[in-house]
């Protein structure tokens, strides 16, 4: 981890995003349908960041046990698919 990384908006901004999702009334599906009322630009930065984290959450070098291990397993299968297929995502 970057050394001043706790210091960051990003290392704020997730967080928060946490703490929003530790709870049972989170609901994943009411977040993704508000993405179309998103800017595409922001649509776009927010696919970005997803593809990030999916990175992270596919590396062997990461702690995971039981508890996530399978949003570890399924991460690296989308990351095969991306190494294979994905392309850079431009910021317009």
């Amino acid at each position: 981890m970057e050394k001043d990384i706790r210091e960051s908006r990003e290392y704020r901004l997730a967080k928060d995003w946490e703490m929003a999702v530790n709870s049972f009334s989170f609901n994943p599906e009411r977040f993704a349908a508000a993405i179309p009322d998103m800017h595409p630009t922001l649509q776009q930065s927010l696919y970005r960041l997803i593809k990030a984290c999916i990175k992270v959450m596919a590396d062997e070098t990461r702690r995971y046990d039981d508890r996530n291990r399978a949003s570890h397993e399924e991460a690296k299968q989308i990351m095969e698919f991306l190494n294979e297929n994905g392309r850079n995502i431009p910021f317009i």
